[in-house]
């Protein structure tokens, strides 16, 4: 949790300098073209079918078990699959790229540079789809942290290929061909951790159709919450387009640019957690299983409010410093947008379910939530804009919470809600609010800067005092454990 954490406060500080440094080096049109070609792949994602989890869980599972046959065959399979996706997705790129000039509005030069981009992504998106397996049996050896800390070599690297463009003068092709190698550098390091720790696996890709249909429903009930999921969050900018303003797809991007790392925060658990409950169930250990579910939840939410209500402490300074002072007007539905990230305090829980066999019901909860919450979000965004996604989103929170608290949890997991609630995350909540309501009742120093470091570090003493106020003794063996090993 720590690395994936820290990469990805790297990745969005990252994202953060290079946009606004290649917009005024390329031209704000000429980037665009690299976000139209990222655009255009976008929905391939999809074509993965619920596999990157399915074979993290699988793989856990077999490898607790011993079962190293099962899992050389799943991993052949997995690369035969995996080939044929990303072959699928090249074609597809290469395809588009002939009738860019018809389809897109760009010039005769714009649409050679769009061309060249798409051939580019095209022999990347196949190597990405080909080697993404390999992440997912590192993963379920359990060497998470060593993935999160392999991934800061593409993004070091990316960070020289940023330099090099502005001090040679790279042209827009070059730059996206480097950046997209970056990307890749890291292939044959996951190639050798694999030959070390799982060397029964063979990287010859091969079908075993017995385990191919083993794998297959586990498989289609994660895809099929995961395409309303992955359509509910990519469709609200779509829907601000058609029923609102440009000025309102503007806000909408501005508010997911600074809350974006909260949720990118709040989702990386499942698949960090996957392997070990993966294994916890095959061995049926109900203490691992019990201590994920209470401790997991509160450790999360203890990371997770640290996060959501530091920002709002902050984010009426961090608003004005990232676009000025006009927009202060956002800053309600930035609150709001904030506390509904909260719902992803569920993670650990949710590993435990994705450990399971039978997740049917959460991909009908997974459904109705983004149904209700995007068509909330249609209805609403003519009267409040931005504010209109915002209120959807916390329809789509309420109607998973309201699901698992009231029903999935007690009734088909033996897990008390109301411990969840009373002791993994509320203490939490609670804290944060207090905290956020004394910092904010500080004067104003009329300087932003100084008032986004001054109630920065009075909102972290006060929550993380508390907070090891509030430690059991079980927390602080934890602690330290987590301190020592990091040495």
């Amino acid at each position: 949790m720590v690395w994936s954490t820290l990469f990805n406060i790297v990745n969005a500080v990252y994202n953060f300098i290079a946009v606004p440094i290649l917009i005024g080096y390329f031209g704000k049109s000429q980037y665009g073209l690299i976000g139209l070609a990222m655009s255009i792949n976008v929905y391939m994602r999809l074509m993965d079918m619920g596999f990157n989890s399915t074979n993290v869980r699988f793989f856990s599972a077999w490898l607790a078990e011993h079962n190293h046959e099962k899992v050389r065959r799943a991993f052949q399979t997995s690369l035969s699959l995996y080939g044929g996706i990303g072959l699928i997705n090249g074609l597809v790129l290469l395809i588009v790229s002939f009738f860019t000039d018809s389809v897109f509005n760009v010039t005769p030069e714009q649409d050679i540079v769009l061309k060249h981009l798409l051939y580019i992504l095209s022999l990347a998106a196949f190597c990405n789809w080909f080697s993404s397996c390999f992440d997912q049996l590192i993963r379920a050896t359990e060497n998470v942290a060593w993935i999160q800390r392999r991934q800061m070599i593409p993004k070091f690297l990316q960070i020289i290929v940023l330099a090099a463009t502005i001090l040679i003068g790279l042209n827009i092709e070059t730059y996206y061909l480097l950046t997209c190698l970056a990307t890749l550098s890291i292939i044959p390091l996951s190639v050798g951790k694999i030959r070390r720790d799982t060397p029964f696996v063979s990287f010859l890709p091969k079908i075993d159709w017995p385990t191919f249909r083993e794998m297959l429903p586990y498989s289609l009930n994660i895809f099929s919450f995961s395409l309303f999921q992955f359509s509910f969050y990519h469709l609200r900018p779509v829907f601000l387009g058609m029923q609102g303003t440009m000025e309102s797809v503007a806000d909408f991007r501005i508010l997911n640019g600074i809350i974006g790392i909260i949720h990118i925060i709040g989702g990386a658990f499942v698949p960090i957690l996957l392997p070990s409950t993966a294994k916890a169930m095959a061995r049926n250990d109900k203490k691992a299983y019990y201590r994920m579910a209470y401790d997991g939840t509160k450790y999360i939410s203890i990371l997770l409010c640290f996060c959501t209500f530091g920002m709002m402490t902050v984010g009426t300074d961090a608003l004005a410093l990232y676009v000025g002072e006009d927009y202060l007007y956002l800053i309600p539905w930035f609150n709001m947008w904030l506390i509904c990230n909260l719902v992803t305090h569920n993670q650990a829980i949710s590993s435990l379910i994705m450990a399971g066999t039978d997740i049917r019901a959460i991909s009908y909860s997974s459904v109705a939530a983004s149904v209700l919450g995007l068509a909330a979000s249609w209805m609403l965004i003519p009267y409040y804009q931005v504010g209109g996604v915002v209120i959807g989103f916390a329809v789509y929170g309420a109607v998973q919470m309201l699901f698992y608290y009231l029903y999935y949890w007690p009734r088909k997991m033996n897990i008390s809600s109301w411990r969840v609630l009373s002791y993994s995350f509320g203490p939490y909540v609670l804290l944060g609010t207090v905290a956020y309501l004394l910092c904010r009742a500080l004067p104003d120093m009329d300087n932003h800067w100084l008032n986004f470091i001054a109630y920065g570090i009075t909102f972290a003493v006060l929550y993380i005092a508390v907070t090891v106020l509030l430690s059991t003794k079980d927390d602080r063996i934890f602690y330290r454990k987590i301190v020592s090993r990091r040495r």
